[in-house]
């Protein structure tokens, strides 16, 4: 079957079966996916273009952003085309990861392997979120695959663009670096080849200096105002029980940045399954070493996923389940050669690998589907009431009603839902006085000091005791049970709700 079949069809499977969260009415962005949504607008509107994510000096955004702008431009700003942007990089990488593993595999096999990633609940819903350089990263590391596998010929030029693209990463979200080492490691040295090392470090060393310049010129009296986690786990023993959940939350794609998410009862039996898949294939490489059975992509992917691991679990102290993201693409690839090998040792028919391939893909199809119901709020949201969006415009509606253009968030993230909402119509802050969008902050306390109607808003189940400060508790206004608006906030109220001014 010619190759463009094969990629056509997992483009078509990857946005089909996105289709259930793209249309349901629990579809709401989260915070940093409003502040790339941001980031794209601003260039969109040609006003800046961003390096890395706003505050950071980390978590490359030369990729994301502008592919969202572009979509921005075409369809309008929203949370759709934002989503569809990233999804268009995530499939970019899916092509890569296909095409990179036929070398191995063969086009057959890796197609169903393919497929089988592309289901996978740990990727349900991080295939389309603009989270600071994680599908970048996906998507380089695919990139990189590509050019050592299909390298041929043994040229050199190919391991110039990969040192390259490993830079990006770097950047990007280094936590991908380590599993991409074993496969680098294995074909340098392999090859014998010095040019080949001398061309690869010259990629490195050449997109890092390129960026470096870039971000120092654009840092330039800039203020960072979030770090990145810090390195190091001094708590080794104690927190490998956190290291296990951390693992399944991320198999199950059930979380909100650094919290879980219930998951539905199949998307957590795909996800036990894949668990217990990990624990099958370290027996198997046991097993391979102690009878020297070896097989050498099963090694260099366990490699990848060995190292991931440890790298999350010494690096990091802390355990959010993005973090093990990179796990997913190296656990499913060696599950694949082990099943293909399985089956030419004991001469098993194709037509029952295939079976087994799919009766995963028909749980995790049903695993897509339970995405639909997928929310990181904690309400309910019946079946007859308005959609998660249309709460968020409620919520903005009501205060440009009455002439509120400038807002104070009670609660962290929802300052950046709702001015990408609103288009930057409504601008909203939080409580300290340095974020990760300066002019937000000066912008929203200039029309405090120059005597604007502000608003303070947050969750209505949070409110910080705003209720026993107002003077009339009625006047905070009640969104859907979800949100509530107070308007008319002054400053000395803000203070006593814990807001922070710079003066």
């Amino acid at each position: 079957m010619p190759t463009w079949v094969y990629l056509t069809a997992l483009a078509a499977v990857t946005l089909v079966s996105r289709l259930p969260q793209l249309l349901s009415p629990n579809l709401l962005l989260e915070g940093d996916e409003c502040i790339l949504g941001l980031m794209a607008m601003h260039l969109a509107g040609g006003h800046e273009f961003p390096v890395f994510f706003y505050g950071q000096k980390y978590g490359l955004s030369i990729v994301e952003a502008p592919a969202a702008a572009l979509n921005f431009v075409i369809f309008g700003v929203g949370a759709l085309p934002l989503k569809l942007a990233m999804l268009g990089i995530w499939i970019v990488g899916i092509l890569f990861y296909f095409l990179a593993f036929s070398s191995v595999l063969g086009a057959t096999r890796s197609f169903w392997i393919t497929l089988v990633l592309i289901l996978m609940p740990a990727w349900a819903a991080s295939s389309m979120k603009a989270l600071s350089g994680y599908i970048t990263a996906f998507s380089a590391t695919a990139v990189a695959f590509y050019l050592i596998t299909r390298n041929d010929n043994l040229r050199s030029t190919p391991w110039l663009f990969a040192g390259g693209v490993s830079a990006i990463i770097y950047f990007s979200q280094p936590l991908w670096l380590p599993g991409l080492l074993p496969i680098v490691l294995f074909f340098l040295f392999s090859s014998r080849r010095l040019s080949f090392w001398f061309f690869y470090l010259s990629g490195i060393v050449g997109v890092i200096l390129a960026i470096t310049l870039i971000k120092a010129s654009w840092l330039a009296g800039a203020v960072e105002s979030w770090t990145a986690p810090g390195a190091g786990n001094p708590h080794l023993l104690g927190s490998f029980p956190r290291l296990l959940n951390q693992t399944y939350v991320n198999l199950t794609g059930s979380y909100s940045v650094g919290f879980a998410v219930h998951p539905g009862p199949v998307t957590a039996i795909v996800a036990y399954l894949w668990l217990a898949m990990l624990a099958v294939v370290v027996l198997l490489q046991i097993y391979r070493l102690v009878t020297r059975k070896y097989l050498l992509w099963s090694h260099l992917l366990f490699a990848s996923v060995l190292l991931t691991l440890l790298a999350n679990w010494v690096l990091l102290d802390r355990r959010d389940a993005r973090y093990m993201l990179a796990l997913n693409v190296p656990l499913v690839f060696m599950t694949g050669v082990e099943l293909f090998d399985l089956a030419d040792r004991y001469r098993l028919s194709t037509r029952r690998c295939v079976s087994a391939i799919v009766l995963v893909l028909a749980l995790e199809a049903v695993s897509m589907n339970e995405f639909a119901q997928l929310t990181y709020m904690w309400w309910t949201n019946p079946s007859s009431g308005p959609s998660e969006a249309r709460t968020m415009e409620k919520v903005i509606d009501n205060m440009r009603a009455r002439g509120v253009t400038r807002a104070f968030a009670m609660n962290p993230l929802l300052q950046w839902q709702i001015t990408f909402y609103s288009r930057e119509s409504v601008i909203v802050r939080w409580k300290d006085n340095i974020d990760r969008y300066p002019a937000y902050i000066s912008e929203v306390d200039r029309a405090l000091e120059h005597g604007e109607t502000v608003a303070v808003v947050g969750y209505v189940r949070y409110t910080g005791g705003l209720e026993r400060m107002v003077p009339d508790p009625r006047s905070i206004i009640d969104v859907d049970g979800k949100y509530f608006v107070y308007i008319g906030a002054e400053k000395e109220l803000l203070r006593k709700a814990g807001f922070r001014f710079s003066k």
